[in-house]
């Protein structure tokens, strides 16, 4: 609770740029802020709302790649809330991306309350802080003109009028002000980089503007105000006690907690920041690119819970989002299943008649009373057979699982549900980019030393356990010249298609003997006898 006002109850904050469609970036923030709700109820005993926010009002800079040029690049410089919808099923662009903002948060069942700009600004909602703003004019000015460069100092306004003849408002260049009408004059100009004055001196030029002018009121959404000083006013509007942001905007926030303090008294909400998403290629996930790995994409292919579990970790870490994590991922929520269920079946004692809190509290706090998957196989493992033995249909996994496990249990929803994900992840992520490599003669001569280990089992021998099969691999490396991570590398070539996977003995056992021992035996130009 340090920091936090002593209140009834508590308004967290979380903002969203309408520009593009809602990416991993705008979930993981939603999923951040509401746990912190959370974690604030269980230590305060108070209710909170979260509010998610829409800067529909801000002008549209760039198309994303995602989206139909031909159609909005000649709205740019306008509010994203008054620029036509490319796809015709809402009343604005802004109104398409908000909608797809809250359908997402919707279908994965977070709590919030939704606003936007547009909706604050025409309602009045916002006019009292307005107004504060204007009554601080040349305050607001001063916590601002020290961060832009030198030039641009003496035409700054903190407000961004939209232009009454082309309906721009990244063009418009405030000229006079008059704080006692609560008006201010404006020029449409445009064409300058960084026109807006907060933001940064090499971002996208503004558009050109239709040289018309005007005055006109700063209520009721005729202006707004840019983005820092916007900041700032939606703290004091809503009243907004915590927010968290991207470690990119850690000096902006420093600004607005200022500027709140200017026009309100206090410094705003208590505030955390976190890492930035990254794609494969290490670049930051972004809207406006419309790149990187997607909720949807993460949920066609493992449990939601996985998604959190990847999201509660490490905030303060940047995370590069890759095909191979979701797999990881998936291999940890299990293990977190696994060790819950057993710590809950365990005796306690008076030391420890508590469980400590773990993840699950937070991605999974309704958890039944049984653990939902109790087989030793993962995802990974999972992933792996469906690949060895050619997508093979739901039935046909089950009864290999089946198999290892050596019992069924009374559900197999969650084993279902994990197979159909991932027979779509190796359909579609793994088998159009499954090579086939040229084995050595000494890898085939091992592999071949592999197989004949394995198939005494076929001719009747006894079944080997996975540690058994591990250390006999380990030895055929080395015992034929070979380092054992190049001996296993042929191995998963030659199973999976791919350069790793699960522990190989634990594999096999899953596989089965005979089937490896075949397919070793194939790859290696020799048919079983």
């Amino acid at each position: 609770m340090r920091g936090f006002p002593d209140a009834a109850s508590y308004t967290l904050e979380t903002g969203y740029g309408p520009s593009g469609a809602p990416h991993i970036g705008t979930f993981a923030e939603v999923a951040r802020t509401s746990w912190v709700g959370a974690a604030l109820a269980q230590a305060s005993g108070k209710p909170w709302t979260l509010v998610a926010f829409s800067d529909d009002l801000d002008g549209l800079r760039k198309v994303p790649l995602n989206m139909p040029a031909e159609k909005l690049a000649p709205h740019l410089g306008k509010p994203v809330s008054m620029i036509p919808d490319p796809f015709d099923c809402h009343p604005s662009y802004g109104a398409h991306n908000n909608a797809a903002l809250t359908a997402m948060l919707d279908r994965y069942g977070f709590r919030y309350v939704f606003t936007s700009s547009h909706q604050q600004y025409t309602s009045g909602a916002f006019n009292e802080g307005l107004t504060r703003i204007m009554r601080n004019y040349e305050a607001v000015r001063q916590v601002i003109l020290p961060t832009i460069r030198e030039e641009k100092r003496a035409t700054w306004s903190p407000f961004l009028p939209i232009c009454e003849a082309c309906g721009r408002v990244n063009s418009t260049r405030v000229v006079g002000h008059d704080p006692d009408k609560l008006t201010v004059t404006y020029t449409c100009e445009g064409g300058r980089s960084g026109a807006l004055g907060d933001e940064p001196d090499d971002g996208p030029a503004a558009p050109e503007g239709c040289g018309a002018g005007g005055t006109v009121s700063i209520l009721d959404g005729h202006a707004k105000v840019g983005w820092k000083v916007d900041w700032a006013l939606r703290w004091f509007a809503l009243g907004v006690h915590y927010e968290m942001y991207g470690k990119d905007l850690i000096e902006s926030a420093a600004l607005s907690a200022d500027i709140c303090k200017v026009i309100s008294g206090r410094k705003g909400p208590v505030q955390s920041f976190y890492e930035m998403f990254l794609d494969e290629e290490g670049r930051k996930i972004s809207k406006s690119v419309g790149r990187g790995l997607s909720v949807e994409s993460w949920l066609k292919y493992a449990p939601q819970e996985s998604l959190l579990l990847f999201i509660f970790k490490d905030p303060r870490k940047a995370k590069k989002l890759s095909w191979d994590v979701v797999a990881r991922t998936v291999d940890e929520y299990l293990q977190l299943l696994a060790r819950h269920y057993s710590t809950v079946a365990a005796p306690a004692d008076a030391a420890s008649a508590e469980r400590p809190q773990s993840e699950l509290d937070f991605i999974q706090p309704n958890l039944p009373a049984a653990n939902p998957y109790e087989y030793p196989v993962s995802y990974t493992m999972l992933l792996g057979l469906i690949g060895a033995i050619g997508v093979p249909t739901k039935d046909v996994v089950m009864d290999y699982v089946h198999h290892y496990k050596g019992a069924l249990l009374e559900s197999d929803r969650m084993l279902e549900s994990l197979i159909e994900q991932a027979t779509d992840f190796v359909r579609e992520q793994v088998a159009p980019h499954r090579k086939t490599w040229e084995l050595s003669a000494d890898e085939k001569r091992l592999a071949l030393a592999l197989a004949d280990f394995l198939h005494e089992e076929g001719r009747g021998g006894q079944e080997r356990e996975p540690e058994e099969i591990q250390t006999q691999a380990f030895a055929i490396a080395r015992g034929g010249g070979m380092e054992p991570s190049a001996f296993f590398l042929a191995i998963y070539r030659i199973l999976t298609g791919q350069d790793s996977g699960p522990r190989l003995g634990t594999f096999v056992k899953l596989m089965g003997q005979g089937k490896v021992a075949a397919l070793l035996r194939q790859a290696a130009g020799r048919a079983d006898s």
